[in-house]
């Protein structure tokens, strides 16, 4: 199993904050989800506000059509740029302004069209709805008191056309009809930011719990890790300190020109440091000594955490040094599933007998290799040598033991499977499925 280098940024011995791996399928999907149907929306309401320049100039009999005929198309170029902005949201919301030139292309086609349809009949409410647009795309690129004063800015622009436009053309609205259009204006205003706002604080929740879902295998292997420091930081620590006072001691004593204490002093030393070393050695053993009903119930329990739910069935394998490579495929499954097929949502485990020995299947439908290779084996159906670092390592492991270890795609599935023949001295009682070892969970 491959582990990632350190990168220059961070000290050596420090773990990202997000563990490496490609989004998951469903956060992908829901990402191009959100972001079309915002950039759909801006389009809709460039249709509709083109829409309403030409049929009100046509209703009031208008003969000078260029400036209608510009209006609408800026407001096109409107509606494509805030496509764009929206585009921008995949950063996350409050990333910032964007660019000069992204901030001008959002803003200066918006307001052209805010100021040509200022004398236009009729125009006082379309025109006013681009450059509202537009503030709202910004609003989401900033955040904290900017974000609420482009808002404000946008109610008082859009509003403020609606009434100019009004003064200017000397079209007088009736109190009447001016009632019925206050609603509307007010919906309109309310609506544009949920639908903007409301989907980028729903992408940034998607994205948040993606590096969450990410981060729980990592957090199980950084777990491990500081136990297994704090082990040895509590072995040698203690040990070395004595080492080093008794070796002092011995120093001071023969410059003092006592040898027979110091001789004792270095004997304790000697004994101190082979106690140390068969103490690390015993803790790196039980290190590696792999418990295959633990390993099983782990890889549950973490890859339903991924939000996969998972099927496991056993039998009892009573060979230590089968369980033991039984539990390290277990472990290795489970780990490249969790890092390259990250998107997998129906994981089964299945461990049988199979030709006197055992058989272990890990099948998920996260179809991205998790050898870590990209392509799986190479053709879909097609068993092969298992791939990745870490699955080489744990295939040669098997065939010293008689084993091999494969992986292939089947379908929409990919198999990692691995065998063992039946073990000098060792065997397998074959039990049937008990309710720890045969469930299903749903993260």
């Amino acid at each position: 199993m491959s582990t990632p280098e350190p990168s220059a940024s961070r000290r050596s011995g420090q773990f990202p904050s997000t563990a490496p791996g490609r989004p998951a399928r469903g956060v992908r999907a829901t990402w191009w989800y959100t972001f079309s149907s915002m950039a759909f929306f801006a389009l809709f309401m460039a249709f509709i506000t083109a829409s309403m320049l030409l049929y009100f100039h046509r209703e009031a009999d208008g003969r000078t059509w260029w400036p209608v005929v510009t209006a609408a198309v800026l407001t096109w170029v409107a509606g494509l740029a805030q496509v764009y902005g929206t585009w921008l949201v995949r950063t996350g919301m409050g990333a910032g302004w964007p660019r000069p030139w992204a901030t001008a292309l959002l803003v200066v086609p918006a307001a052209l069209v805010w100021v040509l349809t200022l004398w236009m009949p009729g125009g006082g409410l379309p025109g006013g709805i681009p450059l509202w647009l537009a503030a709202n795309v910004l609003a989401i690129l900033v955040h904290g008191v900017t974000r609420r004063l482009v808002f404000a800015a946008g109610v008082v622009l859009f509003l403020g056309h609606w009434w100019a436009g009004a003064q200017l053309t000397g079209v007088v609205v009736p109190a009447g009809e001016a009632a019925r259009q206050v609603p509307a204006l007010v919906f309109f205003v309310v609506f544009v930011p949920v639908v903007f706002l409301f989907s980028a604080w729903w992408w940034n929740i998607v994205v948040q719990l993606d590096a969450a879902r990410r981060d729980a295998a990592q957090l199980a292997v950084a777990r491990e890790r500081l136990r297994f420091a704090s082990d040895l930081h509590d072995i040698q620590g203690h040990h070395l300190q004595v080492i080093a006072l008794k070796a002092e001691l011995a120093e001071r004593l023969l410059a003092a020109g006592r040898p027979e204490a110091a001789q004792g002093n270095i004997h304790e030393v000697r004994t101190l440091a082979r106690t140390a070393l068969e103490e690390t050695r015993s803790l790196v053993r039980d290190l590696r000594e792999v418990s295959l009903e633990e390993e099983m119930a782990n890889a549950q329990d973490v890859l339903a955490a991924s939000g996969a739910r998972v099927r496991l069935r056993g039998i009892h394998v009573q060979d230590p040094a089968a369980r033991t490579l039984l539990g390290l495929a277990v472990r290795e499954g489970a780990t490249n599933i969790l890092r390259h097929a990250s998107s997998a949502t129906e994981v089964s485990i299945v461990l049988d007998a199979a030709g006197g020995g055992q058989r272990l299947v890990m099948t998920n439908d996260g179809v991205e290799d998790p050898g870590g290779t990209g392509d799986g084996t190479g053709a879909p159906g097609a068993a092969g040598p298992a791939s990745g670092t870490g699955l080489s390592g744990l295939d040669r492991r098997f065939q010293a033991s008689g084993g091999a270890v494969t992986g292939r795609r089947d379908g929409g599935t990919y198999v990692l499977e691995a065998r063992l023949p039946a073990l000098p001295g060792g065997s397998t009682v074959e039990q049937g499925p008990t309710p720890a070892q045969e469930r299903e969970q749903s993260a």
